[in-house]
């Protein structure tokens, strides 16, 4: 069996590493010492027991603290989370350490506790359930670290992805929080991006989608959480927003254990979770996409070679709108629409492009008469045919026969 030789060495020269190449070992446990101790002794100087207080001094000092920010980002937001640094789950990695006597996962009264006189008195004066008023003191009493979370972030913008590798990780620990944990997680959520402190919210949607996870029921009640707080004080289209970011806008029954994924179980959850107009919201969306397939299914059928005939148009139609649930009037406005998509209006020749939409609207006359079966619909389908002529002054000529 070979050897391989040692190279020879001079005596006397020391070999030096280059720079680059010198691995420093990790000690989250030091940081956490240290951001600890600050904290401390900022509250020590503001010699008061209020939170906002002790944390507005905290952000000061942590500012001007000299710290491995880019190495231990993770480590500071766990910190505030927990205490102290995470280990597995959500137990303190060491409970010998430092740690603080206020964290967000122990901050005050919690909507899974029951909520006390003032606070009943407080909901009945805003008409609002008890644990929806309780729940809004939570984020009150959670708000000034968020405040501390955007200071921080606005002078060091990397450690975004560290507030975001926080959450995800709490996310992903659902199983080993109470539920007074997951409501804070769900109303941390919903600041965090009501103050825009995370832009882009795809990692921690897909931290959620954890199968395990979600049969146990844990991640619809944090999503609910999330919902609620964030309409509190932020627009439906702000919650949409966040939603199509996360690619998740289509996927929201994914998030409900398997006994109640289907549609008016899911609905009724929500609701009962006060979110009537989130429920609204995905139910017309539902009632958009099938609107746009069926317009998508006409007009292919319309401008096919050779053409379709007009009962086996029709006969599509009604086969659609059975399936879909689509009203009259939507249908009638989804025709209208076909025929319109089914001529090309960039051609040169204006009149032939005319004479063309007309001839195809005769064509299928029998097929817009078909779903006209009230006042109302009728009315919607003229509204639209006065749109297209207003936007387009060529089918002001054909009006009349139209």
């Amino acid at each position: 069996m070979s050897t391989k030789e040692e190279k020879p060495t001079l005596a006397g020269v020391n070999v030096k590493t280059r720079k680059r190449n010198i691995v420093i070992p990790e000690d989250p446990a030091s940081f956490a010492d240290a951001v600890v101790t600050i904290i401390q002794n900022a509250a020590a100087k503001v010699d008061s027991k209020n939170v906002e207080a002790i944390l507005e001094a905290s952000a000061k000092a942590l500012d001007s603290a000299e710290l491995e920010w880019n190495r231990y980002g993770d480590t500071l937001f766990e910190v505030f989370f927990a205490g102290g640094r995470l280990g597995a789950g959500t137990s303190l990695a060491d409970e010998t350490a430092k740690k603080l006597d206020f964290c967000i996962l122990s901050t005050g009264a919690t909507p899974a506790e029951a909520p006390s006189v003032e606070t009943d008195k407080v909901s009945e004066e805003k008409g609002e359930a008890p644990a929806v008023a309780a729940s809004a003191s939570v984020r009150e009493l959670m708000t000034p670290y968020f405040n501390l979370f955007q200071s921080l972030t606005r002078r060091r913008p990397f450690l975004v992805r560290n507030l975001e590798n926080t959450l995800t990780k709490l996310s992903l620990s659902l199983e080993f929080l109470d539920r007074s944990g997951r409501e804070k997680l769900g109303i941390a959520l919903a600041l965090t991006f009501s103050m825009k402190i995370i832009a882009l919210p795809e990692n921690i949607f897909s931290a959620l989608l954890n199968d395990r996870l979600v049969q146990k029921g844990s991640v619809l009640e944090v999503l609910c959480v999330f919902f609620r707080e964030f309409l509190r004080h932020d627009s439906l289209e702000d919650l949409v927003s966040i939603l199509t970011k996360a690619r998740v806008v289509n996927r929201l029954p994914d998030f409900a254990p398997p006994s109640i994924r289907n549609q008016e179980e899911f609905y009724t959850h929500l609701e009962e979770n006060g979110l009537k107009a989130l429920v609204d919201y995905d139910k017309q969306r539902g009632t958009d996409m099938k609107v746009s397939e069926l317009q998508e299914a006409l007009t292919e059928l319309i401008v096919s070679d050779p053409p379709t005939s007009p009962a086996d148009v029709l006969a599509a139609a009604q086969s659609k709108k059975t399936e879909s649930g689509i009203p009259d009037t939507d249908v009638l406005i989804v025709i209208w629409n076909a025929l319109l998509s089914s001529v090309n209006l960039t051609g040169k020749n204006q009149q032939q492009i005319v004479q063309s939409f007309l001839q195809k609207f005769k064509t299928h006359h029998k097929l817009l008469a078909t779903f006209a079966t009230s006042t109302k619909s009728e009315l919607s389908l003229i509204n639209a045919i006065q749109v297209a002529c207003y936007e387009d002054s060529r089918f002001l000529k054909i009006f009349t026969e139209l």
